[in-house]
């Protein structure tokens, strides 16, 4: 009775080992074509300021303040003009959006394109990763990617592939991939749509790509 365990044990330990392998085939199978990479979420940022330059008679926004496209949002006086002349200028906000920063007061001098104030588009969100350079041949402008946070990790946003960079470049060190780090690779940008707010520029986010072998 003996002897015939000792016969089977090893057909039992090959056995094993081939059950292993083949689990860790379809492991290796299932993950090999899905890559994550991580980046930050960043928003349209305007910077607006004096074409002429002049004293800063009024600034009618503070930060954090939502705004109107054309809305005036501060008046400059060039050297020369009256206080209520008509010489005035007039810094119009080009987008809807929310002040970012508020760089100068009334009463203080402004240079001629020195910023005044900063305005974001909190809704016109964009996300750049790294792709490595084998994978770069699998993604095209248009595919939808899942993006994800960790501020909400039950929730997948769907991330629109709109630039692919046509030249490769040196790994930014900043850059994290769950892939082995490449030593070139390809910026690809996707535009998030709007999130009630969940998605806001400067969060880290990490896009899934699921891709072709």
């Amino acid at each position: 009775m003996h002897g015939n365990r000792k016969r089977l044990l090893p057909f039992v330990l090959l056995a094993l080992a081939v059950s292993a392998a083949f689990y860790f085939f379809l492991q290796t199978s299932a993950t090999s074509s899905e890559l994550t990479i991580s980046g930050t979420i960043e928003a349209t940022e305007v910077s607006l300021g004096s074409i002429q330059g002049g004293r800063v008679d009024q600034v009618q926004v503070n930060e954090g303040d939502t705004v109107n496209a054309d809305q005036i949002l501060a008046v400059v006086n060039p050297g020369g003009a009256s206080r209520g002349g008509s010489g005035r200028e007039m810094i119009h906000s080009p987008l809807a959006g929310v002040v970012l920063y508020r760089h100068m007061e009334p009463g203080e001098i402004a240079s001629a394109g020195a910023p005044l104030l900063t305005v974001t588009d909190p809704n016109n969100l964009k996300l750049t990763v790294y792709v490595p350079e084998d994978r770069y041949g699998q993604i095209r402008l248009g595919q939808v990617l899942s993006v994800t946070v960790d501020s909400f990790p039950n929730e997948s946003f769907a991330g629109t592939v709109s630039h692919i960079a046509d030249q490769a470049e040196f790994t930014p060190r900043n850059v994290q991939t769950t892939d082995n780090r490449k030593t070139t690779v390809f910026a690809v940008r996707l535009n998030l749509p709007p999130s009630d707010g969940k998605l806001k520029p400067g969060m880290p986010a990490d896009v899934h790509f699921a891709l072709a072998q």
